[in-house]
């Protein structure tokens, strides 16, 4: 009796063996699509080793697949299809899985299951606006396909942009009360479609700015050596001996509203002692004067400073003058300006350029210097000669040789002007003739008037 209580105790107590059975599910990567779009749907086979099952869309879709196969081993593992539809029309795809699944150790299961998917209207891309408005009134020229505007000058505080959206379903934002700061204002109004696509339009406005733009120094002095200032010229170079350890710089503007900065007491080291005077104007531009001190060392050395005062490039806005560094003299006939604008360019960064009596052109000759000084002192000079004439009384007896305004170029020596296209002009003999004629009665009878209004010769 004892050994049969014994065995169904064993019996009893033997861990039990649990068999997996194989499982299905459906997912899919959205449950709501706009009409167009696709979605995919995926079905998950677990503890499986032959399926064979069919997954099909139906609906606002139409799509299917089978799947039929077992593991090459027989044993059971999971396994992923998926399938993808795209939409045909509003209201719902119905994904549906049938067929059988089985296990490795040879249970089988029937799949039956569904996943619905929403499919919804498309959303609208319209960010367009259907109206802009400044202070109460529509933009002039205003079209939801014109994405900038320049309003006219406005020399208020601010300015108050709104705007109405063409699709009610799309966002507006940029509007509001926009402060103006002097000079030009840009205001970027952003309208957001339904879908997420932007489009901006651009306000601009220009607040003319009062304020004085003079940002030139009167004078500059500094208590030992000597300065020859000149407003136009930024940079200068003083040589001091030794002994002399500090200097002090003063220096006043032009504009009393302007302000500097830089000036006072300075303490000199041996060799090249740079000080730097910034002039602002009331409207925050700004120019600066530098002050280069060589002091010497006690073996009376002013240390190793550059001779290089080469020229790489002269240029004249709107004029071609051919530049050539050896070439020290350069002849311009202008009209009707005040300041020709010359761009130099020094080989050396420590070089500095100074540019003589090139505002208030007069009518006549005018001598323009442009110097270009070397860290050591030595100086490099250009000399442009500039020939200003009235164009109301110097072209009357021109007209007749010149009236397209569109295509006339002034005579440039060294040069021509470059604000317009070349043309060749070919004169005829007769032409030709009457012009030379023109020429030498002019000539003649305007000596004594040049002569007596400019007191000097073109040189």
């Amino acid at each position: 009796m004892k050994k049969k209580f014994l065995i169904i105790a064993i019996i009893l107590f033997l861990p039990q063996i649990v068999l997996a059975a194989p499982s299905a599910s459906i997912s899919t990567n959205a449950s709501s699509i706009e009409k167009g779009k696709s979605v995919t749907a995926t079905v998950t086979l677990t503890d499986t080793a032959a399926w064979n099952i069919k997954i099909t869309g139906s609906g606002a879709a139409t799509c299917s697949q089978r799947q039929a196969d077992v593991t090459s081993d027989g044993k059971s593992t999971t396994k992923k299809f998926t399938l993808s539809c795209k939409s045909v029309s509003e209201g719902t795809i119905t994904f549906t899985v049938t067929g059988d699944i089985t296990s490795g150790s040879g249970q089988t299961k029937d799949v039956s299951m569904n996943k619905q998917v929403t499919v919804t209207p498309p959303k609208s891309s319209d960010n367009n606006l259907k109206d802009l408005k400044v202070d109460g009134a529509t933009v002039s020229g205003f079209s939801g396909s014109k994405t900038s505007y320049t309003l006219k000058d406005n020399s208020g505080t601010s300015i108050s942009i709104s705007a109405t959206a063409n699709d009610s379903k799309a966002s507006v934002s940029g509007t509001g009360t926009k402060s103006l700061k002097y000079g030009k204002n840009t205001f970027g109004v952003t309208v957001t479609a339904e879908n997420g696509s932007k489009k901006t339009y651009n306000i601009i406005v220009n607040k003319p700015d009062p304020r004085s733009k003079n940002n030139n120094l009167k004078s500059l002095a500094i208590d030992k050596g000597t300065i020859e200032f000149n407003k136009n010229t930024t940079s200068y170079l003083v040589k001091l001996e030794h002994e002399i350890n500090e200097i002090t710089i003063t220096a006043s503007v032009e504009d009393a509203k302007a302000r500097i900065s830089g000036t006072g007491t300075k303490t000199l080291k041996d060799y090249v002692n740079e000080f730097k005077i910034v002039v602002t104007a009331e409207n925050g531009s700004t120019k600066t004067y530098v002050v280069k001190v060589a002091r010497k060392d006690e073996a009376g050395n002013y240390g190793k400073l550059s001779t290089d005062n080469s020229v790489k490039s002269i240029s004249v806005t709107g004029y071609d003058i051919k530049f050539n560094k050896d070439n020290k003299k350069y002849n311009l006939l202008v009209e009707d300006i005040n300041e020709v604008e010359i761009n130099v360019t020094p080989n050396s960064n420590v070089a500095t350029v100074s540019i003589q009596n090139n505002d208030n052109l007069k009518e006549g000759l005018n001598k323009i210097t442009v110097q270009v000084t070397a860290e050591n002192g030595d100086v490099n000079e250009y000399l442009f000669n500039v020939y200003k004439i009235n164009n109301n009384v110097e072209q009357k007896n021109e007209e007749s040789i010149s009236k397209n305004t569109d295509t006339k170029q002034d005579i440039v020596n060294n040069g021509e002007k470059t604000n317009g296209k070349k043309i060749w002009i070919i004169v005829s003999i007769i032409e030709l003739a009457v012009i030379i004629s023109l020429t030498i009665l002019l000539f003649i009878n305007r000596k004594k008037l040049i002569k007596k209004r400019w007191g000097m010769r073109w040189n």
